[in-house]
């Protein structure tokens, strides 16, 4: 395969769901001290645009109180264009035997090819009798990649199947790859592309497939250790909420600072997850995000403007649901310091990053301002083919970025065709309707609807299946 293939196909997945720099690179950077030449993060900064820069009707706009992300991202990603999904079945096959060749281009080419099958189709329930195998398959070129091409296409196809299958993994193959995945996020010798595609898949199969929130709580602890340096361990007394700690690998030294992009990543990968934990359980969350408040401060002192409005997100998510979960005005302990910090990054000069660049640093630091000063959330909506559905809440405006990051274009046929993200935003999105030109509110389902409540009694059942099947398993292995 030719270098200037590789280097596309590396890009394209890295970047599946982001805007692309204006500088036309990747903004994964191996550099620590490297600045990104565009603030487009997974985070709710990424897809927000200067107005001036974007007239036409596909671009993502930001606007005072509404941030935008289009739907249709193959035209502003790296993201290949998916021309046609006849015979997808027999393409996602003989793509999924190509992982097992002994050529790296073509297992690069098969990677790429499964990743754009899943991304842009729902095939949970049409190749489910390939379901273990295809995870087992990508979980061994991400093993044994002979580059990093073929190390992150595989991981991506991951969190592409946890997407697809998900809901319905076994406890087994859930605990094998996060700790599959938790030893390539750490592992310091690899590069800053696949320890980044390893905390996003992390993120995404811990939210999906985890039994409960214990089992975020224990992926936020691994991310804030070995990522993003906390302070002091959680009180004993924690044990009495129900947070059962797994034990990671022992570390004596103290964790080398993470690349930039890494950084971010951890950053996004803690806030997604805590969407959880928040929601299950206030009081472990509140406790666990006290450790890492310190850590999210200095956070919006970095170089990185992605690093910056990834803390930033983090701080305005803890604020709005603890407010919401106390029916008040919560308040941190530094809350001073933290509003004066943002305010500085809102009002900074455009001079060392570009007007663009802090443009939209302060488009996204204004509505965080927003939250925490008058516990007013930003709006945000998606849109793609003449529909949108607007999201008004922190819980969800981080999920669906995550999913996005993922998904790339694919995300308006997930939306139509997978009951997952039905379930993840309470959300139905019709793309099929005859009225595309002038509908923009969609059936956007409220979290104390009676559909919202049997959606979350159906997942929780599951989880508890799936939970008991792991107890007995444990029983049995006794």
């Amino acid at each position: 395969m030719s270098g200037s293939n590789t280097n596309e196909l590396l890009r394209a997945a890295l970047n599946a769901g982001r805007v692309p720099s204006s500088s036309g690179r990747s903004t994964t950077r191996s550099s620590r001290k490297a600045t990104p030449k565009s603030p487009r993060s997974v985070a709710a900064s990424r897809d927000v645009s200067d107005t001036e820069d974007y007239d036409d009707d596909d671009a993502s706009v930001a606007s005072d109180d509404t941030w935008v992300i289009n739907g249709a991202a193959e035209e502003a990603t790296d993201e290949p264009i998916m021309e046609s999904t006849e015979n997808w079945q027999d393409t996602l096959q003989t793509a999924l035997d190509a992982l097992s060749e002994k050529r790296v281009g073509t297992r690069e080419r098969g990677l790429a090819t499964v990743a754009q099958v899943m991304a842009h189709i729902y095939v949970g329930e049409a190749m489910e009798g390939r379901r273990l195998a295809s995870l087992e398959s990508l979980k061994r070129c991400a093993k044994t990649a002979k580059s990093d091409v073929e190390g992150v296409l595989a991981l991506r196809g991951i969190a592409l199947w946890f997407i697809n299958f998900g809901v319905d993994a076994s406890a087994n193959e859930y605990t094998e790859t996060k700790a599959f995945l938790k030893a390539l996020a750490r592992d310091t010798h690899l590069s800053s592309h696949l320890r980044v595609m390893a905390l996003a898949a992390l993120g995404v199969a811990s939210f999906v497939s985890g039994a409960d929130y214990n089992d975020s709580a224990d992926v936020l602890k691994f991310v804030g250790d070995w990522f993003i340096h906390l302070d002091a361990p959680l009180d004993d007394d924690d044990d009495d909420e129900g947070f059962d700690e797994e034990e990671d690998e022992e570390h004596d030294d103290e964790p080398e600072p993470a690349p930039a992009s890494v950084m971010r990543q951890a950053l996004e990968t803690y806030g997604l997850l805590m969407t959880v934990v928040v929601d299950a359980n206030p009081r472990v969350a509140e406790k666990m995000f006290d450790r890492a408040f310190a850590a999210h401060l200095e956070a919006l002192a970095a170089d990185s403007i992605e690093i910056r409005l990834a803390a930033a997100q983090n701080f305005a998510l803890m604020h709005s649901e603890l407010s919401r979960q106390e029916s008040g005005r919560f308040e941190f302990d530094r809350q001073e310091e933290l509003v004066a910090t943002l305010s500085a990054i809102k009002h900074q000069s455009s001079k060392r990053h570009g007007r663009r660049d802090t443009h939209a640093q302060r488009s996204a630091v204004r509505g965080v301002l927003q939250t925490i000063e008058s516990g007013v959330p930003p709006e945000l909506k998606l849109a793609f083919h003449g529909r949108s559905v607007r999201f008004a809440d922190w819980p969800r405006i981080l999920r669906l970025h995550a999913f996005r990051a993922v998904l790339g274009g694919g995300i308006n046929r997930h939306f139509a065709d997978n009951p997952l993200l039905g379930q993840v935003f309470e959300v139905v999105f019709d793309t099929g309707a005859d009225d595309r030109g002038s509908s923009e509110a969609r059936m956007i389902v409220s979290p104390n609807s009676s559909l919202a409540k049997a959606r979350a009694v159906n997942m929780r059942k599951k989880r508890e299946a799936r939970n008991s099947a792991k107890m007995l398993d444990n029983g049995d292995s006794d």
